[in-house]
C-alpha cells in the first residue's frame, strides 16, 4: 500500500520472522543508541533514547530486501548496497525524536555514495507495549504548511515501511511495555 510520502505493508512478515528475530537479538550484547553530531561524532543525548545491535545475517536481509525493492519501484532510486540492520528495543520512556536518516559531515562527504532508502519493521505485538507511536513529517518554512503522519499501521506486528531516507520521522516514547523494531538502509550513488 502507499502514500505519496511512503510505502507500506501492514502484514508483510509473519509472526515466526518476528519472534526468531528477538530470540537471536535477545543473545546479542546491546548499546545505547546514538546519534551523528558535528564533525561525524557519535552523541549519546536525550534527543534519543534506546538499546540498539547491528546484525548481518542473510536470513534477516533476505526477508526485508524484497521490501526496499517494491518500494523503490515507485522511487526509481539508484540502489547499491544495504548497511547493516539495526535492530532496536525501546523500553518505557525510551524513544527517537524528528530525524532523517540521510546522514552528513566529513566522514559522510568522504563517501561515493549516500543514504537513499530507509526501510521500519515493528516486530512487536500491540498488546505488548503502549506508546512507541511511528510518525512521519512533511516540514515546511512556513510552520503552519508542515504535516505530520501518525502511521497507525506500525502498531500491527510484521508491519513495514519504506521511505526515502530525506524525510523526517520520529517514534514516540513507549509508556508501557517494551517496543522491538529493525531498520534498513539502502545506499546509493550520491544525489545528482
Amino acid at each position: 500500500m502507499e502514500n505519496n510520502l511512503f510505502w507500506f505493508w501492514k502484514d508483510a512478515v509473519g509472526t515466526k520472522f518476528c519472534d526468531d528475530v528477538i530470540k537471536f537479538a535477545s543473545t546479542l550484547k546491546k548499546r545505547n543508541a546514538s546519534t551523528t553530531g558535528p564533525e561525524s561524532r557519535e552523541v549519546f543525548s536525550d534527543f534519543r533514547k534506546s538499546k540498539v545491535v547491528w546484525l548481518s545475517e542473510k536470513w534477516i536481509y533476505k526477508e526485508l530486501l524484497k521490501f526496499i525493492e517494491m518500494g523503490n519501484e515507485n522511487y526509481n532510486f539508484e540502489l547499491t548496497t544495504a548497511e547493516p540492520i539495526q535492530y532496536t528495543r525501546y523500553d518505557p520512556s525510551d524513544h527517537y525524536d524528528w530525524h532523517v536518516d540521510q546522514l552528513d559531515g566529513p566522514r559522510e562527504d568522504a563517501r561515493p555514495d549516500t543514504r537513499k532508502l530507509s526501510l521500519c519493521l515493528n516486530l512487536t505485538d500491540p498488546n505488548e507495549y503502549e506508546g512507541g507511536d511511528f510518525w512521519m513529517g512533511r516540514p515546511n518554512p512556513n510552520p503552519e504548511n508542515s504535516k505530520t503522519y501518525k502511521l497507525d499501521f506500525m502498531q500491527t506486528r510484521g508491519a513495514v515501511v519504506v521511505f526515502p531516507s530525506y524525510a523526517f520521522h520520529k517514534v514516540a516514547p513507549v509508556t508501557k511495555g517494551v517496543r522491538h523494531s529493525l531498520v534498513c538502509w539502502m545506499r546509493g550513488k550520491k544525489w545528482r
